[in-house]
């Protein structure tokens, strides 16, 4: 680390300069398993699997369960990020919780999706700490953030509403590539919030007001596609096409395969993907949740998938001495 790196991480408390750091693997030495609650300091019920982001204004976690099993009593949920051995191993941390935990986050449950042997919960954030930075560099970038300059196109995120999300990017999120195509032209776009419920279904999330939702809900076929980790820049440089029109597929960097139903273009980084039909929608904040119906599922070429984590987290790690496969953009 040269000088200004030391300076930086002495007056922040971190010297990733990256907000989001992508990883070469998903698999993490050392990860945290997510735990749901009903009571603000009794981790229960491991969701690390069964937890999917979906929104960041406001903060929106989707939480799988059985159709079979009874929706939970209580309309406010905490979900605990544990810092653990194994998935049942907890290692001991401070935090004003359960030991072992190092982040929490307070939901409210907003609503409910009923599929054929799944429910989808909907919640939404009310409140985050975490301890993945300590709360005076928590306080110095709180201050640095309302002075700093926002990137255009940027969503502000208010208050402890940052916190919350920077918790949830404390799992290795998952970013994929949608591909939406009229026959002649194509669009193709990266996203995060979206994940699998179950072998049939699938959920996903999209800004309401951007060209990608509406080409999405124009259309309502899409194939999203895993890739591969090497392929990382290409990815986040894509983020400009969810407001785009469609255009001709020669702008785009193809694989030389179509997907198997839709005959879809796929992105050159292609390493699994799934053809989706889109059967229903919510709005939530300012995302449009969609629900689609698996049509088929490919692999391409067999690896991990790309996926990113919050440089709150990432610092955790390092300053932890775990080791972690960054992608440095």
């Amino acid at each position: 680390m040269n000088l200004a790196g030391h300076i930086k991480k002495l007056v922040t408390g971190f010297s990733i300069h990256q907000e989001y750091v992508c990883l070469a693997s998903p698999e993490l030495s050392y990860p945290l398993s997510v735990f749901g609650s009903a009571g603000e300091f009794t981790p229960q019920r491991n969701v690390t699997n069964t937890h999917i982001l979906l929104g960041y204004k406001p903060l929106v976690i989707g939480l799988i369960r059985h159709s079979d099993e009874n929706a939970p009593r209580e309309e406010v949920r905490w979900l605990h990020f544990v810092e653990c051995d194994t998935q049942i191993n907890i290692r001991p941390a401070e935090i004003k919780a359960k030991p072992g935990t190092v982040a929490r986050i307070q939901l409210q449950k907003t609503a409910s999706k009923i599929f054929a042997d799944f429910t989808l919960d909907f919640y939404t954030g009310v409140h985050g700490e975490h301890i993945f930075i300590n709360d005076v560099h928590q306080w110095i970038n709180r201050l640095l953030g309302r002075v700093r300059r926002k990137p255009s196109g940027n969503v502000h995120l208010p208050g402890n509403l940052y916190e919350q999300v920077r918790i949830a990017y404390a799992v290795p999120r998952l970013i994929s590539i949608i591909s939406v195509c009229d026959g002649t032209n194509l669009n193709m776009f990266p996203t995060d919030l979206h994940g699998a419920i179950g072998d049939t279904r699938y959920v996903g999330s999209l800004r309401r007001e951007g060209f990608a939702n509406k080409q999405v809900e124009q259309f309502r076929k899409i194939v999203i596609s895993d890739i591969d980790p090497c392929w990382f820049r290409e990815a986040y440089a894509m983020g400009k096409n969810h407001m785009r029109e469609l255009q001709p597929a020669e702008k785009f960097s193809t694989h030389p395969l179509l997907s198997h139903q839709f005959s879809f273009p796929l992105p050159k980084g292609v390493i699994r993907y799934r053809e989706l039909r889109l059967t229903d929608s919510c709005d939530i904040g300012m995302v449009r949740v969609h629900m689609y119906e698996v049509i088929s599922e490919r692999t391409v070429e067999p690896g991990p998938p790309l996926t990113h984590v919050h440089r709150y987290y990432a610092q955790w790690r390092v300053d932890h001495g775990f080791k972690t496969p960054f992608l440095l953009r």
